[in-house]
């Protein structure tokens, strides 16, 4: 069978990707603490997460083209019942409230610590952005991981080739990637499981509607698919860029250590690609958080985005990241939960 990876497939690959990578993503922090921390068996841990990627990721689309479903809200409603729908969409609407406003606190801590600017400007700049963005719905949305997916994954295969290239097997630190056998515990099989889990947790915001709007399910299968092989990809690459630093663990940004091993030009390039995967995760974001709330209650699009950004920014000011620490794994099982009833989906009435 032919495959044709059209424009809908590639929308849909590259929304995806650029709605599950963020900061910490980019960083090279959180695959440190799901994945790299148990050396070569992290990258079995890869594996297995690339396969959740690609199979959780399509079945959340080809759901919500099938059941019409406009929004996450409908989603868990068809899940769950109405009452176990509502609860659930609370939670994640909260969270999602909470990571977003994260994100733009991590904008402006980015100009602030490495650009030299006012962290309330740099918030402020990507307030605008994302409104001009999104006065365009869902093809913004596309065009904005259009381009930035790309441009991403062209930088971290660039910054593993300069660090791994020629390769041998020795250029990878052996103690870190490969432990011994004492140091295998039950966080390689239940990590994996739990980092998709939340991932996809978030990522239904805007899955669904992209899914709904989608004409053909050939191309929410494809674009699932390959969405979820570039995120496998993307985790195995910066997997080896940080196992090559000694006690890569006990750093909070990971990837620099890399980049100062490879040019000090990568570093700006770096900057760059981190404020451009917050950007993308704070759009898509916003965008499910609009769908959401749109299917409740019908208000103007462009109002409905600049009353959630203004909401975002007080809380970023205010200070959030303690909670997150509870809600994430919380918010992980439950979508454990989410992902099992998939296997099964409800028919509305």
């Amino acid at each position: 069978m032919k495959i044709n990876f059209n424009k809908d497939v590639r929308n849909i690959a590259f929304t995806y990707v650029g709605t599950v990578i963020g900061a910490g993503f980019a960083t090279g922090k959180e695959i440190v603490e799901f994945f790299s921390i148990n050396g070569v068996y992290g990258a079995i841990g890869i594996v297995f997460a690339t396969i959740l990627f690609c199979w959780f990721g399509t079945k959340i689309m080809m759901i919500a083209h099938t059941y019409n479903l406009k929004s996450a809200q409908q989603f868990n409603t068809l899940l769950f019942g109405e009452l176990g729908g509502n609860i659930i969409n609370g939670l994640l609407f909260f969270v999602l409230l909470g990571v977003t406003s994260v994100m733009l606190s991590g904008a402006g801590a980015v100009f602030k610590n490495y650009l030299q600017f006012n962290s309330i400007i740099g918030s402020l700049l990507f307030i605008l952005l994302t409104f001009l963005v999104l006065r365009k719905g869902t093809s913004g949305l596309f065009s904005l991981n259009n381009t930035v997916v790309p441009i991403m994954c062209a930088f971290i295969v660039a910054v593993f080739i300069n660090s791994h290239l020629p390769f041998t097997f020795h250029d990878i630190a052996v103690n870190n990637i490969l432990p011994s056998f004492k140091g295998i515990n039950y966080t390689i099989f239940t990590k994996p499981i739990t980092y998709v889990c939340l991932n996809m947790a978030l990522a239904q915001a805007v899955l669904v509607p992209i899914g709904s709007e989608c004409k053909e399910k050939s191309s929410i299968i494809y674009g699932g698919l390959l969405g979820g092989l570039i995120l496998g990809i993307i985790l195995f690459l910066i997997h080896l860029n940080v196992s090559t630093v000694i006690n890569f663990q006990h750093y909070e940004i990971p990837m620099v250590e890399v980049i100062k091993q490879v040019h000090p030009l990568f570093y700006y390039f770096f900057l760059m690609v981190i404020l451009a995967e917050i950007f993308t995760t704070l759009v898509g974001n916003i965008y499910g958080m609009s769908r959401q709330i749109q299917s409740v209650i019908k208000l103007n699009n462009n109002l409905l985005v600049i009353v959630l950004l203004v909401c975002c920014l007080i809380i970023s000011v205010i200070g959030y990241a303690p909670l997150l620490t509870f809600l994430y794994p919380l918010i992980g099982w439950i979508s454990f939960f989410i992902i099992l009833t998939l296997l099964k989906p409800k028919k509305s009435t």
